[in-house]
């Protein structure tokens, strides 16, 4: 690790603030200022006139070369007067914090120029360690080189209330810091806030952070080197983010039909009964000093269950190596889309069950019936005159008990077929008399759906609720489809399950008409 423990979270925003760690020199001059001269290890002998001998550079080199470094960090050991038996131990220490430094690089959050800088202090500090120990020269190494690296971030941030740090359990976590920083790459147009640094960075070097690199919250996000914050973050950033993608994907997949239904609550599996009351009667005239009579109360009640659907979708150990990320975007898109497929189906099953005459009813009789006054007598196409007589069946409807209510035809639900044909009976029209006026224009809105397979029928409903007659329901209120996430064992990936507890029902024939077209 390069920091055990940085004390106070340091917020840094490269978004907010152009002069990133490092760049145009910025970061390296308040990272410079370190004492000058020979080191207390003694090898001054190894420099002479403030240039390294052929010899010591050599033995710098080969020790860096041992550890991975490159011929530039040898040539930073030879200036600062590494000695030889402090070498490998130095070399151990600069390739903990250069691996450590890689996401960081390739996010544009540190150059080289400020890795050189923090290098130069850190081996100074190795080096000045009592005695020769190998493993304290590189632990102190590491934690100094982290420290700096805070110390350089910490010194590009600008001021910020005392006031600001009392809000730090509201801010994201680094989950979500991480997914806002993929979802750049996942979703167009999408502007990482509070995730920018991870927007440029591959998935393995966000994984190995998660695994390794620490990351705290303090006033809005802030890094940390070193310190595990827990292995978990990089999966749950994967879902949440591909989350956020099947929802946007499920969204502008919804079913139209849906736009005609209710949604409630639903807290368990159990059947949804809904209860309709109607009072049936009239107020009744009371004389003086006379008595209230007592009016009746009718009720009647359907049911539908919840049902689970779900899949199963992976993102592999290669794939994050490869940083395929958009093979793993297209598989929530397309489950996104799948889920909205499946209620979409649901929905459009309930219209044509039975042969086109829906479900049955507590009553007996099939949700379009002639007894339900919202089946047409005989097939019309789709005209003024057709709706017209929808209208008055719609209008004609009756409670419980008999009585006269309000229903408002306000949806005309089409397949593709009849789509154009159903704009223009809605179209806003001038009309030159009053024979030409279009009674219906803007007074229907005009609902095509795809998963209507039969190109004749068509429906009109009142507005959800209005009164209620379909109504669809999600466990607990979860709207949507959810996703759950866990590494595999199997396979060396992570597995991420969509899970949809949906259900949905016809409560009362009223608000809906049926025509079976010609």
């Amino acid at each position: 690790m390069i920091a055990e423990e940085i004390r106070g979270a340091v917020a840094l925003n490269p978004a907010q603030h152009p002069k990133r760690i490092g760049l145009r020199g910025a970061g390296v001059a308040r990272a410079e200022g370190a004492p000058s001269g020979a080191p207390a290890s003694g090898s001054a002998g190894a420099v002479l006139n403030g240039q390294p001998s052929a010899r010591h550079l050599a033995q710098m080199r080969g020790a860096a070369f041992k550890a991975g470094l490159s011929a530039e960090f040898a040539d930073l050991m030879a200036e600062t007067g590494v000695g030889a038996a402090q070498a490998e131990a130095v070399a151990a220490g600069l390739a903990s914090f250069r691996e450590a430094s890689v996401p960081f690089v390739r996010g544009e959050l540190l150059n080289q120029a400020a890795l050189m800088s923090i290098a130069k202090r850190a081996v100074m500090a190795g080096i000045a360690v009592p005695g020769t120990d190998p493993a304290a020269i590189t632990q102190e190494i590491a934690r100094v080189a982290g420290e700096e690296a805070m110390a350089l971030m910490a010194r590009n941030e600008p001021p910020v209330r005392p006031s600001a740090l009392a809000f730090v359990e509201d801010t994201p976590s680094r989950a979500d810091a991480m997914a806002d920083g993929l979802l750049a790459r996942m979703q167009a147009g999408h502007v990482p806030t509070h995730g920018r640094e991870f927007a440029a960075m591959r998935l393995d070097d966000i994984a190995k952070i998660s695994a390794g690199g620490g990351y705290v919250r303090g006033r809005r996000h802030a890094m940390m080197w070193g310190g595990a914050m827990g292995a978990d973050d990089f999966r749950a950033a994967l879902a949440i983010a591909s989350n956020k993608v099947l929802l946007t994907a499920y969204e502008a997949a919804e079913s139209q039909i849906k736009k005609a239904s209710r949604e409630v609550s639903a807290p368990d599996f159990r059947p949804i009964n809904t209860v309709r009351v109607s009072g049936g009667v009239e107020l009744a005239k009371v004389l003086e000093n006379g008595e209230f009579g007592q009016g009746q109360i009718t009720d009647a009640g359907e049911a539908f269950v919840l049902e689970t659907y779900g899949k199963i979708f992976t993102l592999t150990r290669q794939a994050i190596v490869n940083d395929d990320l958009g093979a793993f975007e297209q598989s929530a898109r397309m489950f996104g889309q799948g889920a909205a497929l499946t209620e979409a189906r649901i929905f459009a099953g309930l219209l044509e069950a039975n042969g086109g005459t829906g479900p049955a009813m507590s009553d007996g009789k099939a949700l379009f019936h002639a007894d339900h006054g919202n089946l047409a007598e005989t097939g019309a196409a789709l005209s003024i005159a057709s709706l017209s007589l929808a209208r008055t069946a719609m209008r004609r409807q009756k409670g419980l008990a008999g009585e006269a209510i309000r229903v408002d035809p306000a949806l005309l639900i089409v397949p593709p077929e009849l789509e154009t044909q159903a704009e223009r009976l809605v179209a806003e029209i001038s009309a030159a008399s009053a024979d030409d006026v279009n009674p219906f224009q803007q007074k229907l809105t005009v609902l095509a759906d795809a998963n209507l397979t039969d190109p004749a029928a068509w429906y009109i409903a009142a507005l959800p609720g209005r009164p209620d007659a379909l109504q669809h329901a999600y466990l607990d209120g979860a709207s949507g489809p959810q996703v759950f996430t866990r590494d595999g064992f199997e396979t060396d990936a992570s597995e991420f399950k969509v899970r949809l507890d949906f259900g949905a029902g016809f409560v009362d024939h009223r608000a809906w008409y049926k025509n079976p077209g010609a």
